[in-house]
C-alpha cells in the first residue's frame, strides 16, 4: 500500500491510508484486492490517475499507466560537483500520447527489468527539463492493458545527422557563454533559418563558424544535427561542422493571414507571417514560474487577407514597433487566445524582422524623460525618441552612439549644464505632440 500512499501522504498518515484502504476491501466483501482498494482511497482524496497527455498540467506528483515502448540501458555520469550518478529511462505510451519517464541512480537498475509491451503503473514528479518527460518516484508492473501504437514518437527518437541543410539565415542571436559539466565556459548562439520546407532553430556551439554570415545571407551547413522537440525541429552545430556562403537566395514562403484565421494551419503549428501592425500596447513584465523577470507585449498585425494578435515573449516584448510599421514574423506558433480566438506567439525559437534596422551613427542633445515603455530622449523640436539603457532621466544630455531604427543606443552620454527654460520648452512641445 506504500505505492499508492505517496500520492497521498500529504494529507494523511499511513496508518490512517492502511484503515481507509482496509475499510474498502470490508465494504467490498474482500471483492476488491488490496492494490484497487488502494487507488479508490486516493481517488476519493482528489488524486486520481491522469492520460499522459495532461502530464504537463501537473504542479506535483502524478500516477498513471503506460505501456513500455522502449528503455535504455542504466549508463554512469559525472556530476558537476564531482559525484558519480547513473541513469536510464522508459518510454511509455498509452491512447493520448508518449513520455519519457527518467529514473536516475538507484533506480536506474530497475529499467532492466521490464519489457516493452508490458503495463507500468508511474508515480512521477514534473521534470525540469520538460519537453514529455517526467522523473519516476516509484513504479511497477500493472495487470491491465493499453491500446496504442508502439511506434516512439519523432520527440523521443535519437538526433540524427544531416549531410547538408541549405537556408536563408534569417537572425542571428548575440553569442552567449555557459558553463560546460566540468566547470569550463563555452560559447554558443541561436539562429533561426529556413528555406522552403521549414522554418527552425538551429543551436551553434561553436560561435566563430559564423564569422562573415549576417542575417539575410543564404548558406550551406555542413555536419549539423537535427532532433525533434516539443515546439518543432531544432538544429544543432558543433565545432566540426561548417558554414559556407552562397551566392543563390533562398526562399523562406510566408503564410496568409486569412489561411490562418480559415483554420487551414493546425493549432501549435508554426508558420511565418508579414504584414502591418495595427495596435501595439506596452510592454508589460512579468515573473516566469521559474523566478526570472521578462517581458510580453500585445500587437495586431494584418496582411490584407486579415488580422490577427501577435504577442511578443521576453527580448522580442522591448522591440522598437509601433502602429503602421512592417514586420515579418518568422516560426510563430498559433495558439488559441483566452477570448477563444487565433493568435501568434513569437518567443523562443522565433524571429521577428523590421526592415530598416541598420545602425546609423548619431550624436543627439535633448531631455531625458521617462515613459511607459523606457526612457525618451525629448529633441529641441520636440520629437521623443526611445534610448536604451539606464541613462539619467530629467537631466539635459548629449547622447553619442548608434540609432536602429527610432531606438537610440547610447556609447557616450554626456550630462549637460541644467536648462529649466529649454527643459520647460521641450516637455510643452512634447505634450503639445501627445495632445494632437
Amino acid at each position: 500500500m506504500s505505492f499508492h500512499y505517496a500520492l497521498v501522504d500529504d494529507l494523511l498518515t499511513q496508518e490512517e491510508f492502511d484503515r481507509r484502504v482496509e475499510a474498502v476491501m470490508e465494504e467490498s466483501g474482500d471483492l476488491l484486492d488490496e492494490p484497487t482498494a488502494a487507488m479508490i482511497v486516493v481517488r476519493d482524496l482528489g488524486r486520481t490517475h491522469v492520460k499522459i497527455r495532461d502530464l504537463a498540467a501537473g504542479s506535483s506528483l502524478s500516477s498513471f499507466f503506460g505501456k513500455v515502448v522502449s528503455t535504455t540501458a542504466p549508463h554512469g555520469f559525472r556530476r558537476s560537483d564531482g559525484t558519480e550518478g547513473q541513469v536510464a529511462d522508459i518510454l511509455l505510451a498509452d491512447e493520448t500520447g508518449q513520455a519519457r519517464v527518467v529514473l536516475w541512480d538507484e533506480k536506474a537498475q530497475a529499467a532492466t527489468e521490464v519489457g516493452v509491451g508490458e503495463v507500468l503503473e508511474v508515480i512521477a514528479k514534473p521534470s525540469p527539463r520538460g519537453k514529455g518527460e517526467v522523473t519516476a518516484m516509484a513504479f511497477r508492473k500493472a495487470d491491465c492493458e493499453i491500446s496504442c501504437g508502439m511506434a516512439p514518437d519523432r520527440r523521443f527518437l535519437p538526433p540524427e545527422k544531416v549531410p547538408e541543410l541549405v537556408v536563408r539565415v534569417i537572425e542571428i542571436g548575440r553569442p552567449r557563454t555557459f558553463a560546460r559539466r566540468d566547470g569550463s565556459e563555452g560559447r554558443m548562439a541561436e539562429l533561426v533559418v529556413g528555406n522552403p520546407a521549414e522554418t527552425s532553430r538551429l543551436v551553434c556551439w561553436e560561435p566563430d563558424l559564423l564569422a562573415g554570415i549576417a542575417a539575410g545571407s543564404s548558406v550551406r551547413i555542413v555536419g549539423a544535427t537535427r532532433s525533434s522537440k516539443g515546439n518543432g525541429d531544432e538544429y544543432q552545430l558543433d565545432e566540426k561542422g561548417e558554414v559556407i556562403p552562397l551566392e543563390q537566395e533562398v526562399a523562406v514562403p510566408l503564410t496568409l493571414i486569412g489561411e490562418i484565421l480559415g483554420s487551414k494551419v493546425p493549432e501549435s503549428g508554426f508558420v511565418s507571417v508579414s504584414g502591418t501592425v495595427g495596435s501595439a500596447h506596452p510592454a508589460r513584465s512579468f515573473t516566469t514560474r521559474q523566478g526570472q523577470p521578462s517581458s510580453v507585449r500585445n500587437l495586431t498585425i494584418s496582411d490584407g487577407s486579415g488580422e490577427i494578435p501577435l504577442v511578443l515573449w521576453g527580448e522580442k516584448a522591448a522591440l522598437d514597433i509601433a502602429p503602421g510599421d512592417q514586420v515579418s514574423a518568422y516560426r510563430v506558433q498559433v495558439r488559441r487566445g483566452r477570448e477563444g480566438g487565433l493568435e501568434l506567439h513569437a518567443g523562443r525559437g522565433s524571429a521577428v524582422v523590421l526592415p530598416g534596422s541598420e545602425a546609423e551613427p548619431v550624436e543627439l542633445e535633448g531631455l531625458v524623460v521617462p515613459t511607459a515603455s523606457g526612457p525618451c530622449l525629448v529633441e529641441a523640436a520636440g520629437e521623443c525618441r526611445p534610448v536604451e539603457g539606464d541613462i539619467p532621466v530629467g537631466r539635459l544630455v548629449r547622447i553619442r552612439g548608434k540609432r536602429v531604427r527610432r531606438r537610440i543606443h547610447p556609447t557616450e552620454v554626456e550630462v549637460r549644464d541644467p536648462d529649466p527654460a529649454g527643459a520647460r520648452d521641450r516637455l510643452a512641445r512634447l505634450r503639445a505632440g501627445i495632445g494632437g
